[in-house]
């Protein structure tokens, strides 16, 4: 199994570099909008609800482990829904695990704070709810397109990573990203609808 301490910047750049030139122009379209949806959507439930994007943005990453996104942004409504009017997570039915669904209604009611120390969810919420262009969201894919080029196929790698190397593979996908005039979050999305397809999954 290849991990990312198992190799350089130089290689994950690289790494990162060809998946972005395997991208065909309807996975290059696919990621450049995805975030644009997604941030207006937390725009609409944060003027809604009158909270914070950025919590709202929290609560879909909380939800999302193996979460399809369309079910995703529904359970973040529901939750979010029921913390409004008083109600209890056992309340709320979600498609991910009752952890994730827990930690979502916590973050509401600012029992969990959203910090760098848990870089995947803070990652989002700043992409999300406040549009930074210099943080990354590194699931399990992006980090598979760390270790593995395309021409390599379908290969066993690591899906997650510690804080600090999170940091690394955060600032290689910027560094990347800038070069192709790109905001991070563009360039991590791009690279995720495209190893998606190739590996068919």
């Amino acid at each position: 199994m290849i991990r990312i301490t198992d190799t350089t910047d130089r290689k994950i750049f690289n790494s990162l570099d060809r998946w972005i030139q395997h991208a065909n122009p309807k996975q290059w379209k696919a990621g450049k909008v995805w975030y644009t949806e997604a941030q207006d959507y937390c725009k609409g439930l944060a003027k809604e609800f009158k909270i914070d994007p950025y919590k709202v943005a929290g609560v879909l990453s909380a939800l999302s482990p193996n979460n399809k996104w369309e079910r995703n942004k529904s359970d973040a409504y529901d939750v979010i829904n029921a913390h409004w009017y008083g109600s209890g997570a056992d309340s709320v039915k979600c498609c991910t695990y009752n952890a994730n669904k827990l930690k979502a209604f916590a973050i509401l009611a600012d029992k969990v704070s959203l910090s760098e120390k848990s870089p995947k969810t803070h990652a989002f919420a700043m992409n999300v709810g406040l549009l930074s262009p210099d943080h990354i969201t590194a699931d399990k894919w992006h980090i598979r397109a760390c270790l593995v080029r395309p021409e390599q196929g379908v290969t066993e790698t690591a899906e997650s990573c510690t804080s600090a190397q999170y940091r690394r593979i955060e600032a290689v996908t910027v560094e990347l990203a800038r070069a192709y005039e790109l905001k991070g979050y563009e360039a991590q999305a791009i690279i995720w609808c495209t190893i998606k397809d190739t590996w068919n999954r």
